[in-house]
């Protein structure tokens, strides 16, 4: 009997202790316990530290944007990347995260971006059918209004003014409720840090960040990251530049404002920004 008593002690306390490390668990994406935190009218801030399938442990945060209340714009550097928090800091932002793909070596968009109205692109080569992975856009109209759609060439972007801001990236995530086919690509089949921005049937705009490579955030797949957007209520949503880049920043926070775990140190820990070239920023 005290065998057994001592075991089932043992078995109590690791359960515990793992309950304390993960703050919660689900099946899938669908029962996520949130810690919710108003930031500011029209700007909610969710997180979790939790596991999908029972065993893969995942580092959530969610912006929820009301565009009744608050504008939303890019943000782009053609000429040297720049830590997201250093280049949020600078803007009138409450809230960021990272864009889109961008050259690492020199700096500069590696798709077609504009930014205020101002057309600035790279080499056209990212476009269908040379990059698989490069297949959506989103369209930014007058700060409130977001458009994800399948990627149009670069002469369409030029011709369509009304739009003050526009990056092409990909892959698309959902469209109209659905999740597409998905190419077969590393891209999209390994696990990595991931960010994401969806647009709701009430047309509240979602910004996500996933963290990953590490012991307690494993990443997701660009299927699981679909499916996690479906269930925040996505009706449309695009993959964003993910891996190092990964982060989300909220203005007055602790650590610089950096709230996710980037992972470009290889560590747990909020120290692990990348330079990038341009990120969304809530103003």
């Amino acid at each position: 009997m005290k065998r057994v008593s001592c075991r089932l002690i043992l078995l109590h306390s690791l359960l515990l202790i793992s309950f304390c490390a993960i703050t919660a668990q689900t099946i899938g994406f669908e029962k996520i316990r949130w810690v919710r935190d108003k930031i500011a009218p029209g700007l909610i801030w969710k997180s979790s530290h939790t596991f999908i399938y029972d065993t893969i442990p995942q580092n959530i945060n969610v912006l929820i944007v009301n565009p009744g209340k608050r504008k939303v714009s890019l943000v782009y550097n053609p000429e040297k990347n720049i830590p997201v928090s250093i280049q949020a800091v600078a803007t009138p932002a409450l809230a960021a995260v990272n864009g889109g793909f961008f050259n690492i070596k020199n700096g500069g968009s590696a798709t077609y971006i504009r930014t205020g109205g101002s057309i600035t692109y790279s080499d056209p080569s990212w476009q269908l059918p040379e990059n698989e992975n490069i297949n959506g856009s989103v369209l930014i109209r007058s700060g409130r209004e977001v458009i994800i759609e399948k990627a149009k060439s670069d002469s369409w972007y030029d011709n369509k003014k009304e739009f003050d801001d526009v990056l092409a990236t990909g892959p698309l995530l959902v469209k109209e409720g659905n999740i597409p086919v998905l190419p077969a690509t590393s891209l999209v089949t390994a696990r990595h840090p991931r960010t994401a921005i969806g647009v709701m049937k009430s047309r509240r705009i979602l910004l996500v960040t996933l963290d990953g490579r590490t012991t307690e955030a494993a990443g997701v797949t660009l299927n699981e990251l679909a499916l996690l957007m479906k269930s925040l209520g996505s009706r449309d949503a695009v993959n964003l530049d993910g891996g190092g880049s990964t982060t989300m920043w909220i203005r007055g926070r602790s650590f610089n404002g950096v709230v996710n775990m980037p992972c470009d140190n290889k560590k747990f820990d909020h120290e692990g920004e990348r330079a990038v070239s341009d990120i969304f920023i809530v103003k």
